[in-house]
């Protein structure tokens, strides 16, 4: 199944960044993920589903490799996806 772009982002360095529509699935998984890794806190959870929701050129990077995006890279993407996210809850409700 095919997931639904949600928005397509242009970075510093040319690469494009794709984020993708969930589902409740991905959010129990990267609850699940920083439940494992012993910091369950909003922050990593969002991180972890910015993980599995976001690829760069076509390629999911690990949230270690997304934290090292230069600072308005991953502002502008961290802000866009919760945007985002919000938007879908405020339009379902």
């Amino acid at each position: 199944m095919e997931k639904k772009i949600l928005e397509e982002i242009k970075l510093s360095n040319g690469k494009e960044a794709v984020i993708f529509e969930g589902t409740g699935e991905d959010l129990l998984t990267a609850m699940e993920i920083a439940q494992a890794q012993e910091n369950p806190s909003m922050s990593n959870i969002v991180l972890n589903l910015m993980e599995q929701l976001i690829e760069i050129d076509g390629q999911k990077l690990p949230s270690e490799e997304l934290k090292k995006l230069p600072l308005p890279d991953f502002m502008r993407l961290y802000s866009t996806f919760l945007n985002m996210t919000s938007l879908e809850q405020k339009e379902a409700g």
